[in-house]
């Protein structure tokens, strides 16, 4: 059974990603206020953040009876549940970072009968990136922050039917795949505490997904030396297909963020 998705939707979780490149950019402007004696070769961020997407998703569900109408396969959407962070380690110029989005939607055919009484439709998916970074020696106004590592997609569906004038049914999927991906942070300095920034990557190109990739543009704001927010726009695209299981999917929309730096 091939399913479509598209609504808006707002990602409420732990609150949510502004990317890795406010929190670097931000970074960088409390270590231009610190006397060279004092600073610290390390530094470490966490950044909880909010993603209010809109999602278009193309999916399908193995072992599904044939005789299911189209008419069933359509579905309304909410949000149930979410989780959103990005933490980072660094040292010096190298450094380790983490993004992880978990998303739940419960879906409800929009008319299953007379076929089914209804057809619900739980859908976890985990969007997960680890890199490793290095920052250009770049002097001046602008940074550049070079990045190289995995995304993790996992995706678990169950949909469940209550038989009408077909018997009821349930049918389950679980897949995961990882992809190497490459891109890159940029920021610019506006003042010592704005800054534009932007990320980009690509990846699936030589992996299990057909293609993968994603741009984040925004401001960042530093609140002293522990705290950053950030404010953008994320799009992400994500085409895979194996083993009789299709996702094709465009997530995009604003983000907020807040970052705490130690």
């Amino acid at each position: 059974m091939r399913i479509s998705i598209s609504r808006l939707v707002s990602a409420l979780a732990l609150a949510a990603a502004n990317g890795a490149a406010a929190e670097q950019a931000a970074e960088r402007t409390a270590e231009a206020a610190v006397e060279p004696s004092r600073k610290s070769d390390w530094a470490f961020s966490f950044t909880p953040y909010l993603w209010v997407a809109g999602i278009e998703v193309e999916t399908t569900l193995p072992d599904t009876p044939p005789s299911t109408p189209p008419e069933a396969s359509r579905f309304d959407t909410r949000i149930s549940g979410g989780a959103m962070f990005i933490a980072e380690a660094r040292y010096k110029d190298i450094g380790l970072w983490w993004d992880f989005a978990w998303l739940r939607l419960d879906t409800d055919a929009a008319n299953p009968g007379p076929a089914f009484q209804s057809v619900n439709l739980e859908s976890d998916f985990i969007h997960s990136t680890t890199a490793f970074s290095y920052r250009l020696p770049i002097e001046g106004k602008l940074h550049a922050t070079l990045l190289a590592g995995a995304r993790v997609w996992h995706v678990k569906e169950e949909v469940v039917a209550n038989g009408n004038l077909l018997p009821s049914f349930s049918a389950d999927s679980d897949n995961a795949w990882v992809d190497p991906i490459a891109g890159a942070d940029l920021s610019y300095n506006l003042t010592p505490k704005w800054s534009i920034v932007a990320k980009g990557t690509l990846g699936g190109l030589e992996g299990p997904a057909d293609l993968s990739w994603e741009a984040m543009g925004g401001l960042s704001c530093r609140f002293g030396k522990r705290c950053s927010g950030a404010v953008g726009y994320r799009y992400l695209h994500e085409e895979y297909s194996r083993n009789r299981f299709t996702l094709n999917t465009d997530i995009q929309g604003f983000i907020a963020g807040f970052g705490f730096h130690f």
